[in-house]
Formats: C-alpha cells, sequence, structure tokens
C-alpha cells in the first residue's frame, strides 16, 4: 500500500473490465492468421521466402494495458467476434481459423523469469533458457507445486522445438489440432540479461539479443497451430529495429491507445467492486449531482486514458470516497482531488523512475516533445531523430505516451498526473517551464478535438515574451505608436506565464449543425469569457478558434484608472495564395470586435476597450495597397473594405504588415510553414520537417 499523509492510498478495491481493444484485437487476429496460412511456406529454408514471419508486438511502457492485452486477448475475441471480427470472418477460411482461435489456450510467459539454467553445458545457451522458460510456465499455469527440474527437461527435450511444443500439449491437456498461443511479457530483461548468454555477433561485430530471441521464436512458430504474441519495452529494441534483417521477422506494432472519453464511461459502469461485486465503480463515486459522464472526464483530463493510470487512479478515488463514507457531488471536487500533489505523486509513482533515469541526450528533447505535445504537431512512426534513433522510440524513452491518429500517425500524449514529476526535473528551462505550465492548464479536450496549432503556438509564446519583457522591443512599441489605447496599457506585466488554453464551446454542451455554423459565441457569452476566464498576466490560445474566436486572446489594465484593453489576434496563415483580403479581414472583425462590443463594451465604455490584430503573413494586393505597407491602426467610427464594416466605439482594427509580422517570427520559420500547410490543413511532423520544429524551439531559447 502507497500512502501520501494517509489520504491516497492504491490498495486495489475494484476489478477493472477491458474496454475498447477492437482495433488491436482484429490486428493481432490478422497477423495470426497469416502466419496460420503461411506456415508451410515459413517451414520451407530458402533465401528467397516470399512471407516473412510477422509477430504482433508491442512496445510500451508500465500502464499502457499490453499485460492486461495479452491475458484478455481470447477473451475480447469472443467478446467482438460478433462486431468487429465479423467482417474479417466473412471468408470461409478466416471463418474457420476464428472458430478454431476461440478454442485456443493461452500461455502466459514471464520473461522476467528468464535466467541461465542446467545444465551447467548450457547454462549461456539462451534457447535452452527459452524452452525450460515455456515449460515452466506451462506446468506451473497447469498448477504444478514445484517447478520442473532442468536437468530431466534437457534429458527429454534436447533443444527439439517438436518435442517441447508436444510436451507443453500434454501438460496443458491439449489437442494437437488446438491452438497455442504464447504471450511473451517484459521481453525488455533482455537489454540487460542477454550479457548471461553466447549470442551471436553480426557483421559489425555487435551482439543483439533479440536477434537471437526472435530466431527462437521463430523457430517455434514451425510447429503447427502455435503463435506468439510479444511485448515490453527495451532501449535495444526500436520501432525499427535489426530483428527483421537478421532473423527474417517482422515486429507489426500493436497500437494499445489511450482510452477515449465513451471507453472510459464504459469501463466505470462495467466494472464492480473486489469484495461488494453488486456494486459498480461509478455508484461508489458518483452521487446523483455528478455523472458517470463527468467522472470519465475527470479522469481523461487527469490521467489521459492510460489504461494503467486510470485503473491506479480509480483505485485512490475509491479508498478516498470509501473512507469518507461519501461520494463525490461535484466534478470540481473531484478534478481537486486529482490536482492535488499528493495525488499525482502517488498516481505516477511506479513512472518516476524512468523519467528521474533520463539520460541527457533524452533529456534534452522534453522542451521538444512538449511544443509538439501542446501544439499537437502529429508525427509518423518512420520519423527519425538522426541516423540512429526514431522520435517514436524518443517519446517512449521520456516516459511519455502516444495517441494515434490512424495506424502510423501519432500525437506525444503528456498526462497530467506527471506534470509535478518533470516540474522536479534539477536545470528546467524558463521555457520548459512556461511550455509544462500551458499543458497543466490545457482542457485536455483541446488535445482529442484541436487541429495542430504550431503557428497560433508561436505567435501566443513570442507575445508571452514581449508582453513581459522588461527591455523595451521593437514590436512593443511599434504598438504603442499606432494605438494610443496600447500605451496607456501597463507594461511589463508580471513575468512569462503559462499559455492559458480554454474552450471556445462550453464542455458537455451538445451543438446542432446549425448552432456549428455560428461565428462568434451566443448572448452573453463574450461577457462571461471577459469578465471571468481573462484574467492578466494570462495569454489564452481558446479551442478551435477559426470558428468562434480570435486564435489568441489576453486582457491589459492601465496602471493609473480603471481601464482594460481586451486583444484578440487573429493568425492569418499564408496557405491561401492570393493572401488575405478585406473580406478575411472583416469576417475575424465581426465575430469578435461587434459581438464583444454588443454584449461588453456598451455596457461599460468608460473602462473597456478592445483591439483585434491581424497577423497576417501574406496580405492581399488590395490591403497591402492601403496599407502602404506599413502597419496600420483604424480606430472607432473609420470603415473598412470599402465601407463595409464601421469599427464600433471603443474598439481598434490594427492590421500588421509582413515586416511587422517577421518581428514576430523570422521568416525561414514563417517559409516553413507556409511549405506545411500548403500541403495539408492538419500537417504532420514530417510536412514540417524536424529542422523547422528545432529551430523553433531555438529561437524560444534566444527570445529568454
Amino acid at each position: 500500500m502507497t500512502s501520501s499523509g494517509e489520504k491516497w492510498v492504491t490498495d486495489n478495491t475494484f476489478k477493472p473490465i477491458v474496454v475498447d481493444r477492437e482495433n488491436d484485437v482484429l490486428f493481432v487476429t490478422r497477423n495470426l492468421f497469416q502466419l496460420h496460412d503461411n506456415r508451410r511456406e515459413l517451414k520451407v529454408e530458402t533465401t528467397g521466402l516470399n512471407y516473412r514471419l510477422a509477430v504482433p508486438f508491442a512496445p510500451h511502457l508500465f500502464g499502457s494495458g499490453k499485460t492486461t492485452f495479452c491475458l484478455s486477448y481470447l477473451e475480447l475475441v469472443q467478446r467482438f467476434r460478433e462486431t468487429s471480427l465479423s467482417s474479417f470472418a466473412s471468408d470461409p477460411s478466416r471463418k474457420e481459423f476464428l472458430d478454431k482461435l476461440r478454442e485456443a489456450v493461452l500461455l502466459y510467459v514471464d520473461m522476467t523469469e528468464l535466467k541461465p539454467i542446467n545444465p551447467i553445458e548450457e547454462r549461456r545457451n539462451l534457447e535452452w533458457a527459452v524452452h525450460y522458460l515455456l515449460f515452466k510456465s506451462a506446468c506451473l499455469q497447469s498448477g504444478f507445486e514445484e517447478e520442473p527440474s532442468p536437468v530431466e527437461c534437457y534429458n527429454v527435450l534436447q533443444l527439439r522445438t517438436t518435442v517441447l511444443v508436444k510436451r507443453i500439449r500434454e501438460v496443458l491437456n491439449m489437442r494437437t489440432d488446438q491452438f497455442l498461443l504464447v504471450a511473451f511479457d517484459e521481453v525488455g530483461v533482455l537489454d540487460t540479461r542477454g550479457q548471461y548468454f553466447d549470442l551471436e555477433v553480426n557483421d559489425e561485430g555487435r551482439v543483439r539479443p533479440y536477434n537471437d530471441f526472435f530466431g527462437i521464436v521463430r523457430g517455434l512458430c514451425k510447429q503447427d497451430n502455435v503463435f506468439f504474441i510479444v511485448v515490453g519495452k527495451s532501449k535495444g529494441l526500436s520501432i525499427k529495429n535489426y530483428t527483421a534483417s537478421v532473423s527474417k521477422v517482422l515486429l507489426h506494432f500493436i497500437s494499445l491507445s489511450p482510452l477515449n472519453w465513451s471507453s472510459i464511461v464504459e469501463f466505470l459502469e462495467k466494472s464492480h467492486l473486489k469484495v461488494q461485486t453488486q456494486f459498480r465503480v461509478c455508484d461508489i463515486l458518483c452521487s446523483r449531482s455528478f455523472s458517470v459522464n463527468e467522472l470519465a472526464e475527470a479522469l481523461l483530463e487527469s490521467t489521459g486514458g492510460v489504461p494503467g493510470l486510470l485503473t491506479r487512479a480509480v483505485n485512490m478515488l475509491l479508498n478516498y470516497v470509501q473512507t469518507r463514507g461519501q461520494p463525490f457531488t461535484l466534478k470540481d471536487e473531484c478534478l481537486s482531488c486529482m490536482k492535488e500533489d499528493g495525488f499525482r505523486t502517488v498516481c505516477s509513482e511506479p513512472f518516476v523512475t524512468r523519467i528521474s533515469t533520463l539520460d541527457e541526450d533524452t533529456r534534452s528533447l522534453l522542451d521538444m516533445l512538449l511544443m509538439m505535445a501542446l501544439y499537437r504537431i502529429p508525427f509518423n512512426v518512420n520519423d527519425r531523430l538522426n541516423s540512429g534513433s526514431y522520435l517514436f522510440d524518443a517519446v517512449t524513452e521520456m516516459g511519455l505516451y502516444r495517441h494515434p491518429i490512424d495506424m502510423n500517425t501519432f500525437q506525444v500524449l503528456f498526462p497530467k498526473v506527471f506534470i509535478g514529476i518533470f516540474e522536479e526535473l534539477t536545470s528546467l528551462s524558463l521555457l520548459e517551464r512556461i511550455l509544462l505550465g500551458s499543458l497543466n492548464i490545457e482542457p485536455v479536450d483541446c488535445f482529442f478535438a484541436s487541429k495542430c496549432r504550431v503557428f497560433e503556438g508561436i505567435v501566443a509564446m513570442r507575445l508571452v515574451w514581449i508582453l513581459s519583457s522588461k527591455v523595451l522591443n521593437e514590436f512593443r512599441e511599434s504598438l504603442g505608436r499606432l494605438s494610443a489605447i496600447w500605451k496607456d496599457m501597463k507594461l511589463p506585466i508580471n513575468g512569462p506565464s503559462p499559455l492559458h488554453y480554454m474552450m471556445s464551446v462550453s464542455r458537455g454542451e451538445a451543438r446542432s449543425e446549425s448552432s456549428k455554423e455560428r461565428k462568434t459565441y451566443a448572448s452573453n457569452e463574450w461577457n462571461e469569457i471577459i469578465h471571468g476566464a481573462l484574467g492578466f498576466d494570462k495569454v489564452y490560445i481558446p479551442k478551435e478558434a477559426n470558428s468562434y474566436s480570435p486564435d489568441i486572446m489576453f486582457k491589459l489594465q492601465s496602471p493609473v484608472k480603471f481601464k482594460f484593453l481586451m486583444v484578440g489576434v487573429a493568425c492569418k496563415g499564408r496557405w491561401k495564395s492570393e493572401g488575405i483580403g478585406w473580406s478575411d479581414v472583416i469576417e475575424e472583425a465581426k465575430k469578435f470586435l461587434k459581438p464583444v462590443y454588443d454584449q461588453v463594451l456598451s455596457q461599460a465604455l468608460e473602462f473597456y476597450h478592445c483591439m483585434l490584430i491581424i497577423v497576417s503573413t501574406k496580405l492581399a494586393l488590395n490591403v497591402a495597397n492601403e496599407l502602404g505597407n506599413q502597419s496600420r491602426c483604424y480606430t472607432s467610427g473609420m470603415r473598412i473594405g470599402g465601407n463595409s464594416f464601421e469599427i464600433p466605439p471603443n474598439c481598434e482594427l490594427v492590421i500588421l504588415c509582413e515586416s511587422d509580422v517577421e518581428m514576430l517570427i523570422d521568416r525561414e520559420i514563417l517559409n516553413g510553414l507556409e511549405r506545411a500547410f500548403s500541403t495539408s490543413d492538419r500537417p504532420v511532423l514530417k510536412n514540417f520537417g524536424l529542422g523547422l520544429v528545432q529551430r523553433v524551439r531555438h529561437s524560444f531559447l534566444s527570445w529568454q
């Protein structure tokens, strides 16, 4: 039992049910069928095989659900037979395979039990150690009270795979035609235990224990009706590894994605207490005023849907609720508990070792991975950091998780319960602290719902430093010359702070298709945002900003009188070849200046002012000509776009010329963003190029 002031304990009080995983089950089943369909070809030892053995493989961290998935796979096959597996079984041969898979026997093999084993002449033979571990696991799974004698086993088995599989079938009371599914767990132990065995040296003079191990697996797969799943994270076994070229094995990645909101709801509704099995988890945690949907939202917010973190968090909440004798009554009450330092420390305790022992090379990637998580820059499984390493593996080494967008594309997922652990790392840069703080504030809905926000993120981060810098800077001075209201505001603000991400759609509020077409907030929403949500020393990036609001918002106050300036920044990227025209400018003004005036300023003209800044990387010719190739401020009563829009009272519209935009973002970064967004409205890391992301990172560091 782990505790923090006796408040947060992790006693296992409920039986978690496996939810989701339909796609993973279908993926693994297809891989196993390929082996079944091509086993005869696998047995033919030639150099020109058309079929290369594919082993389902999950290189995940603690908590991703890999062990649970292995143990539950056959049960999940039964569960999904009539749903996600129904199309797979439409072919007669696959249906026959699936029927036999339903009767399969699972042999779970814990690789942490792997060690050199007698007889003495075979103690450094990895193949014998694996064969013995397989047979021993079968014996213990069948209820044998003692481990079998290694010497006696060797005398019988003699490293013959045919005899080994036959004996395992006898121990497990299996028919010869019955499928045997072997799940190797914690294969990463070979990182350290490989030194105890005599292993093959490759052409480069290097020893790679996984080549030897998967060579052994390949030999076992030549036996009829035998299948394998392998899971476990290793520094020596990357997503792109040398196994395929040496032992003729392909590792097919099982994604095991974090759970989404609806899956967490199912998890809470179908999991029951261990002792009082008639009670569901949600019955204990939720009062009538606190729905299971809200509980799922809170847990997703805290854990990111990572199964191990989710299970641990639920156990802690159950222990807390049962100790105090009453359920949670409000979502905020539940969230506040999960935000406590004690809760986060205990919940993330199993992850501390990896994070606290990061090597310098991995540690140096932290700020870049934080940027990718915050700005939601997806990456491909093939993206390299350098010639010898992949970003996919770096995310895992950092102790983070991957949220799949599709089979080969992922986003960096940073569970909020980890924030405290990373903040305790020594020598965090100011940039890293701002990014960590921003991730801590960001609603998780933004992560799962919003598109790539790198352009807005760069501008917002730059504004953080511009607004807080004690040194006069050209951009701030330029705005002061353009706007008398801006010049009256108190600058600098207290100091660099996290970017505050906010929701532009009320959480839990369902919108119809017609309401989604609205270009601004409903009545009184701006009033609530300005008076309630926005504070000083904070820069906000709203979710789905292009539909409902400016891309960035912040609020300033005059130092000498009760006067406020509400600032919206519309980031108009140069992804339109013709540039940003007056119609674009007017659209932004109509969805910000007009409703803010109607709902807020008209009620308090003497206190509030509003400014919209257009940050465009390319202006249309007619706009640029009117500006005279310099930034311009349009004040109350002035008309723009051929007199089609009048600036409301106490409002200003600032359009930046391209040279002033380059004060915010240097031209090389702008050019890189243009290339990326010209290919896709949701560009991935490959579109940007790793060099561009690193350049953005270096530009941030240079501003500190």
